[in-house]
């Protein structure tokens, strides 16, 4: 009797320490779990979608400039290249212009001069720019295939160097202070429809500025840079305990497939439509409007399966080109069965209702109407997006 109650004694003693031991490995979970938790409620990922030209980038320099280091002059000096051949593409538009207008060079060495400038410095083909990254994306792959969302990145981000020459400052001087050129550029409102975009006509009338010899970008002349993002870049943006990454990834129409590679484990959509995309086509496919383009995109990715359960933040950007446009061009132009009145209000809640009709009912949405370029502006949506960002972390956070 003696022996069997001290073997029960043994097996009760063995279970109590197995009892200690499972209990600490529980605490142990439930420990990590936690900091797991925390680690993901103070880690956003946005995943920027949307057209190439929409404002991606230009929300990300928004970005930086309210919420992150801000644009210092060491980091300013580095802007001067793309400046420079922003200009560049803005004057192979006027001097384009020139012939079709048949205005002369005032100065009659400058015509071969501006023949040189352009076959040294062609204007930037997105055409072109996607074949090329098209075709080296696709030798890569052929040589090492990619196997998950890390060789992608790594992949498009050693893609995406655009490198072209450096513009000639002396010779874009001289073309420039031509009369001629001037006289064409005071007549711009003659060019062809669409020939000179917003963009070219900011770098043109700060031309002057900008081809002195100690010039330094400002802060504005980077968000009106327009600048191809043919890969990806990630941009980290570090916001008191919060850690921000951005995830802009190329909007070309034929680089889109690339998308679904970034879907998972990503906080919220922040998807860019182009306004004034109701009067414009597809630089990179001439036959589509870049408005039915926006909303075709959104309903895929909207519906994406991989995106079920997350929110998408949406910028109807450039409101400040659409609002000028809308005076003169009617909203049927891109929707023909719209019998509204032209006015910016009415139009604009129209595309509002087109871009809600092409969500899944129960997915949330949150619409701002946006001039990326706009500092002021900005600052305000983007404080309230951050909201609405932090607000969709904490939700995403308990239900994990």
């Amino acid at each position: 009797m003696a022996v069997t109650m001290r073997l029960k004694t043994l097996t009760l003693a063995n279970m109590n320490k197995g009892g200690r031991a499972a209990i600490a490995r529980s605490k142990s979970i439930d420990q990590q779990l936690d900091e797991e938790r925390e680690r993901r409620q103070k880690e956003v990922q946005l995943l920027m979608l949307g057209g190439a030209g929409a404002g991606k980038s230009t929300f990300i320099k928004q970005l930086r400039l309210h919420y992150g280091n801000h644009f210092p002059e060491a980091i300013c000096h580095q802007w001067v290249p793309q400046v420079l051949h922003n200009l560049t593409g803005a004057l192979h538009v006027v001097l384009e212009q020139m012939e079709v207008l048949n205005i002369q060079f005032d100065n009659h060495l400058n015509k071969q001069l501006a023949v040189e400038f352009q076959d040294k410095f062609p204007r930037m083909s997105m055409e072109a720019l996607v074949l090329r990254f098209t075709e080296e994306d696709e030798s890569a792959e052929r040589t090492s295939p990619t196997t998950c969302r890390a060789d992608v990145t790594r992949r498009m981000t050693f893609l995406d160097k655009l490198q072209l020459q450096a513009p000639d400052v002396a010779v874009l001087q001289q073309l420039w202070t031509d009369l001629g050129v001037q006289c064409c550029y005071a007549r711009r409102q003659k060019f062809q429809r669409h020939a000179l975009s917003r963009t070219h006509e900011y770098f043109l009338d700060q031309a002057d500025r900008l081809l002195t010899a100690d010039y330094v970008p400002t802060v504005q002349d980077i968000l009106y840079v327009h600048w191809p993002t043919l890969g990806v870049q990630e941009h980290a943006i570090a916001m008191d305990s919060m850690q921000f990454k951005m995830i802009d990834v190329a909007g070309q129409k034929s680089l889109r497939k690339k998308w679904i590679h970034f879907f998972e484990g990503v906080t919220a959509v922040i998807f860019f439509a182009s306004l004034c995309g109701f009067d414009e086509a597809l630089e990179e496919d001439p036959a589509t409007n870049m408005l039915q383009d926006s909303l075709q995109t959104f309903h895929e990715v909207s519906h994406s399966h991989f995106l079920e359960k997350t929110d998408i933040i949406l910028f109807l950007n450039k409101k400040d080109i659409f609002l000028d446009r809308i005076k003169t061009v009617s909203l049927a132009t891109c929707f023909p069965s719209y019998k509204g009145s032209s006015s910016p209000e009415v139009s604009l809640r129209f595309i509002k209702e087109q871009f809600l009709q092409n969500k899944p009912g129960h997915k949330q949405l949150y619409i701002h109407i946006s001039c990326a370029v706009d500092i002021n502006l900005m600052r305000h949506i983007l404080a309230n997006v951050l909201d609405i960002i932090m607000e969709i972390n904490l939700r995403r956070t308990q239900l994990q």
